[in-house]
């Protein structure tokens, strides 16, 4: 697909996922501003969005690195050349494959030492890793995942007893843990936060350095982010936001922490033939299952019954006699917002970026379908 720089939102070929440029800039600076005040790093997770540009910007904003969940999206990103001075990548999933070990340990042998740190669970991971680094002669920057509910080690002594480890492998470097708390209440995340932090302490009573303390998600961003000892925060679709203004995030309250809907997919209206509904041509494969997404008609969300999403339409549906539904017609372009950016960007090749309605630039999502 061939694109026109300048040209209208109008203009643009459906379906299309858009990035409204101002509101990404207004979400970028509230959650570095915030970051500044509570005196924490940012370390964005780039699963979220994937685009090298979009990494360009957060780390110009200041976030200390990046995160990733798999190594693929380290790999396309650090050879991108995004990274620059201590700017480092931290790759959030264990590997179990010794060929995924040796082509960390490459990474990092290509492009500096401690460019690209690994989370590790276990004594053999840390094992690999080792005998892995010292076979090209450097150490391998490892973060120990201290589980709140998926991998990682129990918190307390089993991962004060990995860190031991670590630090006795000449092969291993150890930067410190992560504790990721998952979108939870406020109570969860601060309990879940008190343990990871006396872990880390207990860690240090034993007389090992602990440089990183991570956690938090755009969903806990400042519960976690203000919790003495946390030394970074992990968010990374608070670049795209979700839901209406006034609710986004912060445990489903209104509040002031919500971040705006910079990200949707145009889509054209191509059946308008009944008054229930009309249908468009978006559907799963541009964005995501799960939750329906929201509505967008020129800046303003509209009430509908219901969205309904098969693998190439989306229908949207209506009550009778609605007068929303009357002022819709055939091959008008609305908005989809969808209900989990993380997916909906995986479905796209490029992401148009939007200032003023009319298309400013087209930004490759660099490390799309990297799952490996």
């Amino acid at each position: 697909m061939v694109y026109s720089i300048g040209c209208s939102v109008e203009d643009i070929e459906t379906p299309a996922l858009l990035l409204d440029l101002d509101k990404f800039q207004w979400n970028v600076d509230k959650m570095f501003d915030f970051a500044r005040k509570a005196r924490v790093n940012v370390r964005p997770h780039a699963k979220t969005f994937k685009a090298a540009a979009i990494c360009s910007k957060l780390l110009e904003a200041g976030a200390i690195g990046l995160m990733t969940q798999k190594l693929g999206e380290a790999e396309v990103l650090l050879h991108s050349g995004v990274l620059y001075g201590d700017k480092n990548i931290l790759i959030s999933q264990e590997f179990a494959d010794p060929a995924k070990v040796e082509k960390v340990v490459g990474m990092n042998v290509a492009m500096g030492e401690g460019k690209v740190l690994t989370s590790i669970e276990n004594a053999e991971e840390a094992e690999l890793l080792s005998k892995a680094a010292l076979r090209w002669g450097i150490k391998q920057h490892v973060i120990i995942e201290m589980s709140h509910g998926r991998c990682g080690t129990a918190p307390g002594k089993p991962t004060v007893d990995l860190a031991k480890n670590v630090v006795s492998l000449k092969g291993l470097k150890f930067r410190g843990i992560y504790g990721y708390e998952n979108p939870v209440e406020k109570e969860v995340a601060l309990q879940r936060n008190k343990v990871t932090v006396e872990t880390a302490n207990m860690i240090r009573d034993a007389g090992i350095e602990v440089e990183i303390v991570s956690a938090g998600s755009t969903g806990t961003y400042e519960v976690t982010g203000t919790y003495p000892g946390i030394t970074e925060i992990e968010p990374g679709s608070f670049v795209f936001g979700v839901s209406p203004e006034g609710t986004g995030y912060g445990f489903r309250t209104m509040n002031d922490v919500y971040f705006k809907s910079s990200l949707s997919v145009l889509t054209q209206i191509i059946g308008a033939n009944f008054l229930d509904r009309v249908v468009t041509d978006a559907g799963q494969k541009v964005m995501s299952s799960g939750v329906a997404p929201l509505v967008r008609v020129d800046e303003e969300v509209i009430e509908c019954e219901r969205v309904s999403l098969s693998e190439e339409h989306g229908t949207v549906q209506f009550k009778e006699g609605s007068e929303v539904r009357k002022r819709l017609k055939w091959g008008q372009k609305i908005e989809f917002i969808p209900s989990h950016c993380c997916t909906a960007i995986n479905q796209h090749d490029n992401l148009l970026v939007i200032k003023d309605g009319k298309l400013a630039a087209v930004w490759p999502i660099t490390a799309r379908g990297k799952y490996y």
